[in-house]
């Protein structure tokens, strides 16, 4: 299709994006200028499950100033969005993360930075202003917000929202940090990775501890730059990813311009090294050319790691000329990815996939919890191949043991977004994986109106137990994440 005319747009987005010809700037995609809170919101139907207690995070692009140049939809500063529920009643409130760059921007009252379209000028440091707008992750008393590219980590308040500043994990952290590093409930370590595009080592790989103290960090050898975007643990494993899918390195030296190629004729690797290995320790593992946004767990079965991910077997970046100067951005935001199973065996060196199904799913989250451990559902989105952006059109549920999916697709109109598990409140130690709500933030695309969709994570067919409205639009956006009320305190 066609990039999409210019929609109508909601009061609560700035007069700016007026002048700007860009389907990323207007509709469910145009930022919102205000931040508010507002308790005791209303339920358009059903009601709020007194058993769900805690607080829903989403991150997302909210650009606060006019843009320079051409506008990406990854420009845009953070903005993280919280609905809390608890005893049946849910309150709101919104707040940008002050990265050093928007705080910058805002005291000069213009963009400073290019964005990803570009020009890029190289020389500049940062070239690329870090945005935190990525994910968002519970880790030692409070939210850090993430940035896709790899960026500072910016503590958040968990209740308030107010950005606490960055993250320096006890004064030792001297790289920069993966948008999806992993949490292991059980130790309560954070595991990351960071990436270098122009000296080597090409990757750096850490682990801090449950008091946020970075506690081991080393060099991974890549033979050149790369893109992997997210990282995998087990109970003693952790798994980085060399994929076939990464920036040409040439024109990222001579230009700053991120210009991916699918490199066929180079397998897909996983290396595997236990949590605290040094260098030498990594076993890399050799599979089908593919591209991998988000993996949904790993888990260890005797001497094997078994892996579940949404592979994308050719992401090839497809530019259709009739987008204009768009062209490459809508190219990007096309994605054909389906549910895939890898397993590397550490004793032999074996390596073995599969294909789960052929739906064409990405964002996908098990139970956070258990990252780590065998997990047997998840929880996704469909997203149509002829939409000329990600579009969250169907909420799926997968079981990673019987192949079985469950569907909801959202009625005309309405488009969703990453659906974390909630646990129910006071659950037996022994209930059900899928003992708990799934959560979506909703947006129309004619009455730009919001709302959070709650479903029975084991039955998201039978549709929304409850829709509470929200009191102003949630532009589209990226993750999202579930924190448990009894977690929830002020940070001091």
């Amino acid at each position: 299709m066609t990039t999409p005319t210019t929609p109508r747009d909601a009061a609560d987005a700035p007069a700016w994006i007026a002048d700007v010809a860009n389907p990323y700037l207007h509709g469910i995609h145009a930022p919102t200028a205000v931040e508010i809170e507002v308790n005791d919101l209303a339920t358009v139907e059903g009601e709020i499950p007194r058993d769900l207690y805690g607080t829903l995070v989403r991150n997302g692009p909210n650009a606060s100033q006019l843009p320079s140049n051409l506008y990406h939809w990854f420009d845009g500063d953070g903005m993280l969005h919280a609905l809390h529920f608890e005893d049946g009643r849910a309150r709101y409130r919104n707040r940008y993360i002050r990265t050093e760059g928007l705080e910058r921007e805002n005291a000069e009252g213009r963009s400073l930075w290019p964005g990803l379209m570009g020009p890029v000028d190289v020389s500049r440091d940062p070239f690329l202003k870090d945005t935190a707008n990525t994910d968002v992750v519970w880790h030692n008393g409070a939210l850090l917000a993430l940035w896709y590219l790899c960026g500072v980590p910016y503590r958040v308040d968990p209740v308030s929202l107010e950005t606490l500043g960055a993250a320096d994990f006890g004064g030792r952290l001297a790289t920069s940090v993966s948008a999806h590093p992993k949490v292991d409930e059980r130790t309560g370590e954070l595991v990351y990775f960071t990436l270098s595009d122009f000296e080597a080592p090409h990757m750096r790989y850490g682990v801090v501890s449950r008091d946020g103290e970075l506690v081991h960090e080393i060099p991974i050898d890549l033979p050149g730059c790369r893109a992997p975007h997210d990282i995998t643990i087990t109970e003693r494993y952790s798994i980085v990813h060399d994929l076939s899918l990464f920036h040409d390195p040439e024109i990222l030296k001579r230009s700053g311009y991120r210009v991916a190629r699918f490199y066929r004729d180079l397998p897909t690797r996983f290396g595997v090294l236990p949590r605290r290995g040094d260098s030498d320790s990594v076993r890399w593992f050799d599979f089908e050319p593919c591209y991998v946004l988000h993996m949904v767990n790993a888990w260890e079965e005797g001497d094997w790691i078994v892996m579940d991910g949404c592979r994308q077997p050719d992401p090839e970046i497809e530019r259709r000329p009739e987008e204009g100067e768009l062209a490459s951005m809508l190219g990007y935001l096309r994605i054909k990815a389906h549910m895939h199973r890898w397993r590397m065996n550490l004793a032999t060196g074996e390596a073995r996939e599969e294909v789960l199904d052929d739906l064409n799913v990405e964002f996908p989250l098990p139970d956070t919890e258990l990252y780590g451990v065998k997990t047997r559902y998840s929880w996704c989105h469909h997203l149509p191949t002829d939409a000329y952006t990600v579009d969250f059109r169907a909420l799926v549920r997968y079981d990673h043991e019987t192949g079985a999916a469950q569907r909801y697709d959202y009625p005309e109109g309405w488009h969703g977004s990453e659906a974390p598990f909630a646990r129910r409140a006071g659950r037996s130690t022994d209930a059900a994986e899928d003992d708990g709500y799934v959560l979506s933030l909703v947006t129309h695309d004619e009455s730009l109106e919001s709302e959070c969709w709650i479903f029975d994570a084991g039955g998201v067919e039978r549709g929304p137990l409850a829709k509470v409205a929200l009191p102003q639009r949630v532009p589209s956006g990226f993750h999202a994440a579930w924190i448990r009320g009894e977690r929830l305190k002020p940070v001091r």
